[in-house]
């Protein structure tokens, strides 16, 4: 009788160990994967998403770039006047700071009704990249990242000169935004600032460019 004790007590000893065994094995391969996805998978899905959204954020900008010039038909000498002394050389380059401004709120405003948005679209990220082996990127079935936008943009314009021959310089002026864009991953939200830079309208301006400009911006 004491025999059938002392065996039911190890046999109830040893379904307990098994359990804390397998409990403890479950736990370390959750911690393991876990770790695996923040410290080796989140970083390559976050490195090529950003490089999707930043190329939908360029075409955005680009396209409402382009719409607002046609629309409102504006040229680079609707914005840069350049004047000219009496004998024939560069005496002043200057924005026309009412046109600019005109066209930046123009600008801005579509370009934040674009990046509000961002929040109806999303990117597709293949299953197999989640597993953050290189040869698996692109394959199996797709996983949705929703876009959100995150917080407000600021933009302004730039201004580049470049050689162009003897006594002739290229003025290009850009428009310049900085957004923030947020990405909802599976168990993370990762947000990212981002600047983006369109060519707005440019011109060859016959003439030596005064140092001062083409040291500085000249917006």
């Amino acid at each position: 009788m004491q025999c059938s004790c002392t065996k039911k007590t190890k046999v109830k000893w040893s379904a307990k160990r098994k359990f804390r065994v397998t409990l403890f094995v479950i736990l370390a391969l959750i911690i393991l994967a876990l770790f695996y996805y923040f410290k080796v998978v989140c970083p390559v899905i976050v490195s090529l998403s950003e490089e999707k959204v930043r190329s939908i954020a360029t075409s955005a900008i680009s396209e409402v770039v382009g719409d607002t010039l046609i629309n409102e038909g504006i040229t680079y000498n609707d914005i840069v006047k350049v004047r000219y002394s009496e004998d024939n050389k560069i005496d002043l380059i200057e924005v026309d700071s009412i046109e600019a401004n005109i066209l930046i709120r123009k600008i801005t405003k579509g370009v934040q009704d674009k990046f509000d948005n961002l929040g109806n679209k999303s990117l597709e990220i293949a299953l197999g990249t989640f597993t953050g082996i290189p040869f698996l990127y692109g394959l199996g079935s797709s996983v949705s990242i929703q876009l959100v936008p995150v917080g407000t943009i600021n933009t302004k314009l730039s201004s580049k000169f470049v050689s162009a021959g003897i006594n002739q310089s290229l003025h290009q002026l850009y428009f310049v935004v900085n957004a923030g864009i947020g990405m909802i991953l599976p168990a993370k939200t990762q947000n990212f600032n981002t600047e983006l830079e369109v060519l707005l309208c440019e011109s060859v301006i016959v003439g030596k460019v005064p140092e001062v400009y083409l040291q500085g911006n000249l917006i």
